[in-house]
């Protein structure tokens, strides 16, 4: 192997945006409009139609999508919710918010998705729903899922913050349960800065959901602006400030128009990296991110999962790889080990097994539109020298 070479630094993640973004929130601006108005019920649109569901309800993020979620679908105060170990802690936090409990099932690896075969296990009296993660953009295994589900009468809130774009057996995750939430975080496929969307096939559901992102009111700002006269609105129900600006709306309507685009880009880079690091995967230093048939991940983030081969610690790794000019991460943390969930709740190392190895183990690559096959071969490079060296 030739001497390694520094090249630009590549980080994690970048938005894909480009002179129509700018333009389209400059027409926003101008219009005088910015509050939550004719845009987000574009992008809405834009987002019903690609997910092929009734109702899309746009939201401050992919964790208040949830929260309307678990509220609209009736969780109540010292129900529990059924959510994967290995997950960004805002799935759980979610239940906590309304007075819920989480309980945590292990995930199988490396798919890093919750084990269907350990749901049944965890239901129990108070149980009332489950929040399965298409984590990484990878879909959780669905079908099982809703058998148990029907079979406890037990609602679906899937958490799809990765998965835009993500099909299980021909499916759009998200509108497979009773509502999904979306993410429009940077670090997702498309991005409006911060923003999310709540989607449902079901008519109460988006019903209670759009009254519950603006305060309970009856009525929305966009139609008050538009009535003839002038109408006030009564709160019917105790609801929350979750609404997204005509501005961030503005470039989701572009991003959205561009998303097919990004999701081939994104698989054309991540089929790359499966072949560069097919040698590491044949000598047993890792897993690569499965996708079993029937299952179309997204790549909202190429992750990996060290073996035991591997010498050195994930976080040395990184740091090393930092040292070089790529950013790497952890896939996502390992819940009930975070000092909120351990002082709470009493989680202790060993009930998750697979969620604390997930924690340790994984380990994000850079992946984004506009990254050129020469990071890539860098990434997988260094990647490659540092875990056979064993620095």
């Amino acid at each position: 192997m030739g001497k390694l070479v520094r090249r630009k630094i590549i980080p994690i993640a970048k938005p894909y945006f480009d002179e129509q973004e700018h333009l389209a929130v400059d027409e926003v601006l101008s219009s005088g409009w910015v509050v939550q108005g004719p845009k987000v019920r574009e992008f809405e649109k834009m987002v019903e139609d690609f997910q092929g569901c009734k109702h899309a309800i746009a939201t401050t993020s992919a964790t208040t999508a949830l929260h309307i979620g678990l509220c609209s679908v009736g969780i109540e105060k010292s129900d529990e919710v059924i959510v994967p170990a290995f997950t960004h802690p805002a799935t759980a936090n979610v239940v906590r918010y309304m007075g819920a409990k989480p309980i945590f099932v292990d995930v199988n690896l490396p798919d890093f998705n919750i084990d269907p075969l350990k749901i049944e296990k965890k239901v129990k009296k108070r149980t009332k729903a489950i929040i399965p993660v298409h984590l990484f953009g990878l879909p959780a295994d669905m079908d099982p899922i809703m058998d148990i589900a029907k079979n406890f009468k037990l609602k679906i809130v899937e958490d799809a913050a990765c998965a835009q774009g993500t099909l299980y057996k021909g499916k759009t995750v998200g509108d497979i349960g009773d509502c999904g939430a979306f993410s429009f975080h940077p670090r997702k496929s498309i991005t409006t800065g911060e923003g999310g969307m709540l989607t449902t096939n079901d008519e109460d559901i988006a019903a209670r959901a759009k009254i519950l992102r603006s305060h309970g009111e009856s009525i929305s700002d966009e139609l008050r602006h538009k009535a003839d006269e002038i109408l006030y609105p009564d709160f019917v129900m105790l609801g929350f400030n979750y609404r997204m600006t005509d501005i961030q709306a503005a470039i989701g309507v572009k991003q959205m128009a561009k998303l097919p685009h990004i999701l081939e880009e994104r698989r054309k880079i991540a089929m790359r990296y499966n072949q560069l690091l097919s040698d590491l995967v044949k000598e047993e230093f890792l897993f690569l991110p499965p996708e079993r048939r029937g299952f179309k991940h997204s790549y909202q983030s190429y992750v990996v999962l060290l073996r035991e081969k591997v010498k050195n610690k994930r976080d040395r790794l990184s740091n090393e790889l930092q040292k070089r000019g790529i950013a790497t991460r952890k896939g996502t943390y390992h819940v009930p080990g975070t000092q909120y969930y351990r002082q709470t709740l009493g989680f202790k190392k060993g009930e998750f097994p697979n969620s604390e190895m997930a924690d340790e183990k994984s380990l994000a690559l850079p992946l984004y539109v506009g990254m050129e096959d020469g990071d890539v071969d860098y990434v997988v490079e260094n990647l490659r020298e540092l875990i056979r060296r064993g620095s």
